[in-house]
């Protein structure tokens, strides 16, 4: 009725995504602490997931135990992160987003931190290790 989302109702701040060409360079990510989603938008907006409402991660330059390697392999970039994989301690995805579009592959522990992406222009990647937050590196 009043055309406000109900936290934003009780927060008493409105959310306005001024993002409307939807560049998805300047997506937002918020990853649950609880269980482990991980939820993509492209600008700023409220999202919650197990009753908590979610800040948007902020991205962080690699420190050498958290860098990757980029190769590129005919048509496509072939990502490694030398990190443990143990179920305690993990990378839990890794993103390229350039444009025009997200691609995300989802990790899981005990698996090989790697993954490729089709080379479709420059972009970013980002990577989350359940322990020290969200990475980012130009492409």
């Amino acid at each position: 009725m009043l055309q406000v989302s109900l936290p934003e109702l009780l927060s008493g701040e409105q959310v306005i995504n001024t993002n409307r060409a939807s560049n998805l360079l300047r997506s937002k990510l918020y990853i649950c602490p609880i269980c482990g989603n991980v939820l993509h938008s492209t600008g700023p907006a409220v999202i919650s997931c197990c009753g908590i409402i979610l800040p948007p991660m902020e991205a962080e330059e690699p420190d050498d135990v958290h860098a990757v390697q980029c190769e590129v392999i005919e048509h496509e970039h072939y990502i490694t992160v030398d990190h443990p994989m143990t179920k305690s301690h993990y990378i839990s995805f890794i993103a390229c987003v350039t444009g025009d579009r997200f691609d995300m592959v989802k990790l899981y522990p005990e698996s090989n931190a790697q993954t490729r992406f089709f080379i479709r222009g420059h972009g970013m990647l980002y990577w989350y290790c359940n322990h020290h937050g969200l990475f980012c590196q130009r492409l």
